[in-house]
């Protein structure tokens, strides 16, 4: 046997002894290679040096005997491709979320997944100076996870189908197009979280689909998710993050916001104050609303949910799920914020502290008549909440962001 075939063998049974502390069970159901432990494919007795030599890509579908145990644990091991030349190339594959260099891709109805490893030179089927190729293997191990190796597919750079095990080519699986968002909230030197007595859950009011934060004539616990809401005060903006799940066309959505205070904060359309994100997949998305300044806000009839544009039918569940995972108060300075509230009559700008006080004794006069918004046009055209009397209720039912965004582009 030639020294290189040995040293494969050696250093098969090194990697494979230096993983085993990884998880309690690894294993490969049909191995056939190194007593056992591994799965390998002879390409050299299939197909020859020549041919072995022109391979640029390996494909393989993996087995799972139980999808729910892949999903809660998870598995992976070594994805090599050895030869003369290169002795034993290994390159970590795993489950989505174990952050290696080759990702399988799971069909959960068939308890099936594909990968595919591209070989850089030093992963090809070469021969060892200027001895010719004498040897070609695809070789699997397993560090973690159980699975069974139902195919073994190699390509040229054409792409196309070199030899495999079973005969047949290996169709990828598409990965699931990933959702979510980042919002830059560096600025915000004080970030409180708020405690939530629930996730809430998406509803359609008026034919589109949002789900509710604070909604104050609706006396149910799923649309109202904070108990004590004086923690707002003060606060510069407030993020949200909603798990968003069940997603097949974008759309868009954007938080709606009403301080409660007649002629004072209203935002139910998309602005730069609320900016509308769009929702293009399963994923964890974070929503802003910024305030002109520290928010002053009369509790009781505070309006808050995250709106869209996605159409629903009243009455029904709709298909996409929505759930509160946090808010967070957001202020600039890490100071204690103060409640503009409490502003007193001598304060140095007399004029502005005396204005102050006639919008906050409005407020508490109107308070019942507050909970009645304006028409959704004069809430558009000013971003506050005039005071118009209980016609307007309805116009609390969110206007949208725009059409509706086209579906998610699938992938090749």
């Amino acid at each position: 046997m030639k020294i290189s075939k040995i040293l494969a063998g050696m250093s098969a049974m090194a990697l494979a002894a230096s993983m085993m502390t990884m998880g309690a069970s690894a294993e490969i159901s049909n191995a056939n290679f190194n007593d056992g432990k591994d799965y390998c494919f002879d390409v050299f007795a299939a197909v020859g040096a020549e041919k072995a030599a022109t391979i640029s890509s390996v494909r393989a579908k993996l087995s799972f005997k139980n999808i729910d145990d892949l999903k809660a644990n998870g598995a992976g091991g070594g994805f090599i491709t050895s030869s003369d030349g290169n002795n034993w190339k290994s390159t970590e594959f795993g489950n989505d979320g174990a952050d290696k260099p080759i990702t399988f891709v799971v069909d959960e109805a068939s308890s099936t997944a594909t990968m595919e490893k591209t070989l850089t030179d030093a992963d090809k089927f070469t021969g060892s100076g200027e001895d010719a190729l004498s040897y070609a293997q695809v070789v699997f191990q397993s560090w973690w996870g159980e699975f069974s190796v139902d195919n073994v597919a190699c390509y040229d750079a054409a792409g196309e189908l070199v030899c495999s095990v079973t005969g047949d080519g290996i169709d990828l699986y598409k990965a699931p197009e990933k959702g979510g968002n980042e919002v830059d909230l560096s600025e915000y030197k004080k970030q409180t979280e708020v405690t939530l007595n629930g996730e809430g859950r998406s509803v359609t009011d008026s034919g589109k689909v949002r789900i509710n934060i604070k909604h104050p004539w609706v006396d149910d616990a799923t649309f109202n998710l904070v108990d004590d809401w004086s923690v707002f005060t003060g606060a510069d903006a407030i993020a949200v993050t909603v798990d968003i799940s069940n997603v097949t066309d974008a759309f868009n959505a954007y938080p709606c916001f009403s301080n409660g205070i007649e002629n004072s904060i209203g935002y139910w359309e998309a602005s730069d104050n609320n900016p509308a994100v769009t929702v293009n997949a399963d994923g964890t998305y974070t929503f802003i609303v910024k305030f002109p300044s520290a928010l002053e806000m009369d509790a009781k009839n505070m309006f808050f949910d995250i709106n869209t544009d996605l159409a629903g039918t009243d009455g029904e569940d709709p298909a996409v799920k929505m759930a509160v995972k946090k808010v967070v108060v957001l202020n600039k300075s890490d100071a204690e914020p103060t409640d503009p509230s409490e502003s007193t009559a001598d304060s140095t700008d007399s004029t502005d502290s005396d204005d102050s006080n006639d919008v906050l004794v409005d407020s508490t006069d109107s308070k019942t008549n507050s909970a009645a918004t304006s028409s959704k046009a004069a809430n558009n055209a000013s971003n506050t909440n005039p005071s118009t009397g209980a016609a307007a209720l309805a116009a609390v039912g969110v206007a949208l962001a725009g059409a509706a965004v086209v579906a998610t582009k699938k992938r090749k």
